[in-house]
C-alpha cells in the first residue's frame, strides 16, 4: 500500500464520523423492540438518534468533499490509510 500524507482535518472528520456512528449505534441498541413498545414512542431517544445521524452525515460530507481525494490515485487504498490513521 502506498504511503499517504493525510490532512489533519480529514483525519478529524473520520474520527467525528466514527464517534457519531458509535452514538447512533448506542442509542438504537438501547431502544426497545417494536413489540416491547406496544405502540408507544420515545421521542427523546429518537431525537438523540436523529442528532447522531445528522452529525454522522455532516462528517461524511466533509470527508467526501475534501480536495485531498483528487490527489490520490487509488481511492480505496487512500480510504484504508485514512481509516488506519484515524483509528490507530
Amino acid at each position: 500500500m502506498a504511503d499517504y500524507e493525510i490532512p489533519d482535518d480529514l483525519i478529524a472528520a473520520q474520527r467525528a464520523y466514527d464517534a457519531a456512528d458509535a452514538r447512533v449505534q448506542e442509542v438504537t441498541d438501547a431502544l426497545p423492540s417494536s413489540q416491547e413498545v406496544g405502540g408507544g414512542h420515545d421521542g427523546r431517544a429518537a431525537g438523540r438518534a436523529g442528532r447522531g445521524r445528522e452529525a454522522r452525515l455532516t462528517a461524511l460530507e466533509t470527508m467526501n468533499r475534501h480536495p485531498w481525494w483528487a490527489t490520490v490515485g487509488d481511492r480505496h487504498a487512500a480510504k484504508t490509510a485514512l481509516w488506519k490513521a484515524a483509528r490507530g
